[in-house]
């Protein structure tokens, strides 16, 4: 049943949503350095039981640093893309490492496959830029969509069938184009080793998207 909601709302996204356009759509680069809320809805199956999670997060992303951090309370993710390394903290006595694979985006590349254009909001509301997933993260199925003015990111969908089936929402709000605290992307030791290229433990997610993994 989750494949079949998750496979429907994408598709009733695009019929309903994103409206071709004749004009080439704008294939921009996000701000090298900006910060908001992250509003992300998890729903998975494992052994033929759905479940479904809700988290509410801030993350900040700087090109320039090559990091990105996800932060919620009692967690946080740091994506160093300098050394490869993933970094998850959970409280103030768990870290896992790992080794981060693909590379840090930046810009919509040119063989993205634009879906169209709709008004966030209605007639008044924001232009909204829509592509898929597919350029971004190879194998994903999904689409994510920016801002025309500013290229900003708005929303992002990503869904896998299968046994394993999941389909991940993100929604992302009140972004700002600085990083108010550069110590988010700070990994602490304890709980992380101190030697932080050492990657001690596979990730406990494998799921991507534009801004690298999804917590």
């Amino acid at each position: 049943m989750l494949t079949f909601v998750a496979f429907a709302f994408l598709l009733g996204t695009s019929s309903t949503f994103a409206v071709p356009s004749p004009a080439n759509p704008i294939y921009c680069c996000v701000p090298e350095q900006w910060e908001g809320g992250m509003e992300v809805i998890l729903a998975t199956v494992s052994g033929g039981e759905p479940s479904v999670m809700e988290q509410t997060m801030t993350i900040s992303y700087d090109f320039n640093k090559k990091k990105i951090a996800m932060v919620a309370e009692g967690y946080k993710l740091v994506q160093d893309y300098n050394k490869m390394m993933v970094y998850e903290i959970v409280g103030e006595t768990k870290c896992i490492s790992s080794k981060l694979e693909g590379q840090m985006i930046n810009c919509i590349p040119n063989n993205a496959t634009y879906l169209g254009s709709f008004e966030a909001g209605g007639p008044q509301g924001i232009k909204v830029n829509d592509f898929s997933l597919d350029a971004f993260a190879p194998g994903t199925f999904g689409r994510i969509s920016f801002s025309d003015v500013g290229c900003l990111p708005i929303t992002q969908l990503v869904a896998k069938g299968g046994d394993s089936a999941y389909f991940d929402a993100v929604g992302y709000a009140n972004i700002a184009t600085m990083i108010k605290d550069p110590s988010v992307f700070d990994v602490p030791s304890p709980p992380c080793p101190k030697d932080s290229d050492v990657a001690v433990e596979k990730p406990a997610r494998g799921r991507s998207g534009f801004f690298g993994l999804i917590p």
